[in-house]
């Protein structure tokens, strides 16, 4: 989706770069690249990462509401899973759309609400499965079935002590604390319909879908290669892709 290649001797920012796992790819297919996150830890593995593999690059410590370049100063904005975890997620698109040029184009991945993992396995299956960890015995079983490390069911076993059933009825809440572990402070989800809304600004919007996560169900990562769940992930995949241009 993010079509590395295409950039060289492109203007590419990565807002919410982390470690720069993909910013690695950019640099090496050619493109001027610099990344932008709010978390000066990731950035400076992501430094590290440049210097080791010896890799052109720029890292900048800021909020992806308020950018820190002048207007049209980018071919291409490139988002992958962040601005969801934010609040004023409206107003870090128009940011986006600021800071590039005309014909620019962004690529930002988003959480799919009519998807599979929102729609079954967070607000129905993992929904069933809490109950289960204030049962003697349930961590352990939790733990068997999903594959997820105990560590992250006694995160979740701790909220369920702390809310109570609000934990479990309280989509909001429920949903921030199962996509990215009970750490997370905040996850919201888009349906296709309300990305187009919000890149309205912009010339023209197109979504795609991808990505069933299948990773919590016996398995689950066989089954997300066959041709069947290729063909089903355009439908109800979790990661919303929106490529626009300026």
């Amino acid at each position: 989706m993010a079509d590395f290649a295409a950039w060289m001797n492109h203007d590419v920012l990565e807002v919410g770069c982390g470690i720069a796992t993909d910013g690695a790819r950019f640099a090496e297919a050619g493109a001027r690249y610099c990344g932008l996150d709010f978390a000066g830890p990731a950035l400076e593995l992501a430094r590290r990462r440049f210097a080791l593999f010896e890799l052109p690059g720029s890292f900048v410590e800021a909020d992806a509401t308020e950018l820190p370049f002048p207007d049209a100063s980018f071919d291409l904005v490139y988002s992958h899973g962040v601005i969801h975890h934010i609040r004023d997620t409206e107003r870090a698109i128009d940011e986006f759309h600021r800071v590039l040029r005309p014909g620019g184009t962004a690529i930002v991945m988003l959480y799919h609400r009519r998807s599979l993992n929102y729609v079954f396995t967070i607000l129905t299956l993992r929904r069933l499965l809490a109950g289960t960890l204030l049962i003697p015995g349930g961590l352990r079983v939790a733990a068997r079935i999903t594959g997820e490390e105990s560590a992250m069911l006694q995160g979740h076993r701790d909220l369920l002590r702390q809310h109570g059933m609000r934990y479990v009825v309280d989509s909001s809440l429920f949903l921030s604390k199962n996509t990215d572990g009970p750490a997370n402070p905040l996850s919201k989800v888009y349906s296709r319909g309300q990305a187009v809304r919000m890149f309205s600004a912009f010339r023209t919007v197109e979504t795609e879908v991808r990505y069933l996560n299948l990773r919590i169900y016996p398995g689950g990562e066989g089954l997300a290669t066959t041709s069947l769940a290729r063909r089903l992930e355009r439908r109800v995949g979790w990661h919303l892709y929106v490529r626009t241009r300026t």
